[in-house]
């Protein structure tokens, strides 16, 4: 850890875990009142415990959990994302480095990872997942959109959900489990 690096340490998801969206001002435009976000800074976030983030939010160090990690909204983490628990995506997230995660990853929206992906449970995609570096997952894929990676190992099934689903690696893939197509209007 950089000496200049300001860490946010949470004890309880009471203690200031979550995360709002704040307004950044007002306009007022025929006689209604619109809302702006504003982008949220962080140096770093590490909590012992779950976490849910409310985005935009731009973290310029690590987002570190003891359990949990949901993201919800717009993200960009500079450094690498670690839970051991369940990562939750809704919205966009971007980490330009390793995303590590010891449970489940759902992402329903969009994501890329700069480096490299470890998954040690399900990884579940509705939208787009990229990859620029390995893909490492060891329980069974769900794909209901689209996936890229550089290289690609699962050690279980990989399942596409309907024709418009599907996945690219650019350097090979291994298998150890089944490779499935789920046809969303099979009438057999």
């Amino acid at each position: 850890m950089y000496q200049y690096e300001h860490i946010m340490t949470f004890d309880t998801q009471g203690q200031g875990g979550v995360y709002g969206n704040n307004a950044a001002g007002s306009s007022n435009t025929n006689n209604q009142q619109q809302q702006v976000a504003t982008v949220k800074r962080k140096k770093s976030i590490r909590s012992d415990s779950s976490i849910e983030l409310r985005g935009p939010m731009e973290v310029d160090g690590s987002v570190k959990s003891g359990g949990g990690v949901a993201f919800s909204g717009n993200f960009a983490v500079r450094d690498r994302i670690e839970a051991y628990g369940d990562i939750d995506v809704v919205g966009d997230l971007r980490c330009s480095n390793k995303l590590k995660a010891y449970g489940n990853v759902k992402v329903n929206g969009s994501a890329l990872c700069v480096d490299r992906v470890k998954i040690f449970g399900k990884l579940k995609i509705t939208g787009t997942f990229e990859v620029q570096g390995d893909l490492e997952v060891w329980g069974a894929i769900t794909i209901n959109g689209y996936l890229k990676c550089k290289t690609l190992t699962a050690y279980a099934s990989i399942t596409t959900v309907g024709d418009q689903s599907w996945y690219q690696t650019e350097q090979g893939e291994t298998v150890h489990g089944a490779k499935l197509i789920q046809r969303t209007n099979y009438e057999g």
